[in-house]
């Protein structure tokens, strides 16, 4: 068997329904089986960076391994942003490169360079046909929930393919055993609470995710995640005391301090999370529990065994409002109100970095995992648009019936305007909401162009919105079709709240 028929057979026995691409000469071969001789759809972006997003967007709302294709050199290069942030906010990506034949590795040939530039997590290149590679690159970014990187040299694809044994080793986590072990270790804690990262969802189908909220609302000590895992329980549920941190509640920050006891469970505790201003005085009382969860059975285990060890000293507050913070309302916030209002409550979000982003966070109640889907830790603008067209596939791929928006402002929106083009061709319904202030938040002012007319270019349907009276009925008319809608929210600038810690 050649290389290039057993990378086609590999991802289709695994499952593989969709890689996103952008094609070249050093990748021509496996570009053109995927579309021609494969039962995977091979979805063309018009940027590599694209790719990346989408492949990271695609792997967030199914749990599977996004996948994304470019040549060798600059389509190369054009992909570290996205797995960059892919590497940040720890989604299972792979990466797959061209580079030139064996032969003209490190001399001076056309789009020739070192590419160990992708290997934040790691990289593996081809320098023979074993199986070894891509079998090894897949496993190790599914379970490790990182990007991994293929190099693929042109003349690797014909050759025959040697089948060896695989060297795949996980990390190490502790066991289910020792994770009941260490809980039981502090049941004389006096306020506890479980600290929730993305870490929760494990090896778990989209389905799976889903009975997560019902599983931890049995939970009788109160619960706090971090921005990625909001939505993982239900944030109108009387525990869930929602997100922690820089952009956290106030009472969720409060709450996080007076405990003694900050079980983990799959939070990276980045300084998102835990702040310079309360990082000292919380690191000290964190207990991580580093299980890998393979079943949802894992999480009833957990539940269980806090319920019987550990109670909680905690009193609810009566009447708090876990959907926002209180600030008060200018045109820019009362306009991202507005929009969620008009959403279903289990809408999938993507956003960029910038104003939006805040005031999503900060308005939007997350009832379903991934309720909001961002470049977390990276804070990447470009990123909203084509993460939401790697969400809509994931949706369409798994059948998870949720609708799906891109808000971005006007500044990120420029950085990947260009996949607008993969919205129109592949008729994907994704309302698209550029909010435009001419403003790169509080770096200065900017001049935009006339976002409607370029989606006209792209013979994609838009509106152009001043006063929020205007979104309710916009929002609905995008609810009743099956097309993608491009919506331009004229809006002021606004400063943003302060940090509640």
């Amino acid at each position: 068997m050649k290389y290039l028929d057993f990378m086609i057979d590999f991802f289709e026995n695994k499952g593989v329904k969709s890689v996103f691409a952008y094609p070249g000469e050093q990748i021509l071969p496996i570009y053109r089986a995927l579309h021609e001789n494969s039962k995977i759809n091979c979805i063309d972006v018009k940027h590599e960076q694209a790719s990346a997003h989408a492949a990271d967007g695609y792997f967030r709302i199914t749990n599977e391994v996004g996948i994304c294709l470019a040549t060798a050199g600059p389509g190369a290069t054009n992909l570290t942003t996205g797995i960059a942030t892919a590497f940040k906010d720890s989604s299972s990506v792979l990466a797959l490169t061209g580079r030139c034949s064996t032969n003209y590795i490190e001399k001076n040939y056309f789009q020739e360079i070192p590419m160990d530039f992708l290997n934040f997590e790691k990289g593996y290149f081809v320098e023979n046909p074993d199986s070894k590679y891509l079998i090894n690159s897949y496993n190790e970014s599914y379970n490790l929930k990182k990007p991994i990187s293929v190099n693929i040299p042109a003349d690797i694809y014909n050759q025959d393919v040697n089948e060896l044994e695989t060297d795949f080793k996980n990390k190490n986590t502790e066991s289910l055993e020792t994770a009941v072990s260490t809980i039981k270790k502090h049941k004389n804690a006096k306020n506890p609470v479980l600290l929730l990262g993305q870490g929760i969802y494990g090896n778990l189908k989209y389905s799976e995710i889903l009975e997560i909220n019902e599983i931890l609302k049995k939970l009788q000590i109160p619960i706090l995640t971090t921005y990625p895992a909001r939505g993982v329980v239900d944030e109108n549920f009387e525990n869930a005391y929602a997100m922690v941190g820089r952009r956290g509640s106030l009472n969720s920050n409060k709450l996080i301090l007076k405990s003694d006891a900050v079980f983990s469970i799959g939070a990276s505790l980045s300084y998102n999370t835990l702040p310079e201003s309360i990082r000292d005085k919380i690191l000290y009382n964190v207990i991580p529990l580093n299980l890998g969860i393979n079943s949802t059975n894992d999480i009833k285990t957990i539940v269980n065994t806090f319920n019987e060890n550990v109670s909680s000293g905690h009193v609810k507050p009566s009447g708090q409002n876990l959907s926002r913070n209180e600030f008060k309302f200018g045109d820019y916030s009362t306009k991202i109100h507005e929009i969620l209002e008009n959403l279903p409550k289990d809408t999938i979000i993507t956003t960029d970095a910038g104003n939006h982003t805040v005031f999503v966070s900060l308005l939007k109640k997350c009832v379903a995992p991934r309720n909001i889907i961002s470049s977390h830790s990276m804070g990447t603008m470009g990123f909203g648009l084509p993460a939401s067209i790697g969400v809509k596939f994931g949706c369409n791929d798994y059948n998870i019936n949720r609708e799906v928006v891109s808000i971005s402002g006007d500044g990120g929106f420029q950085m990947n305007i260009q996949e607008l083009g993969t919205v129109a061709e592949n008729n994907l319904k994704i309302l698209i909401v550029v909010m435009k202030n001419n403003h790169l938040n509080m770096f200065g002012k900017i001049n935009t162009p006339d976002f409607n007319k370029i989606a006209d270019a792209y013979g994609i349907e838009n509106v152009y919105i001043q006063n929020s009276d205007e979104i309710g009925e916009n929002v609905a008319y995008f609810l009743k079709k099956s097309i993608p809608y491009v919506m331009v929210v004229e809006c002021e600038n606004e400063k943003l709240p302060k940090p509640f810690i």
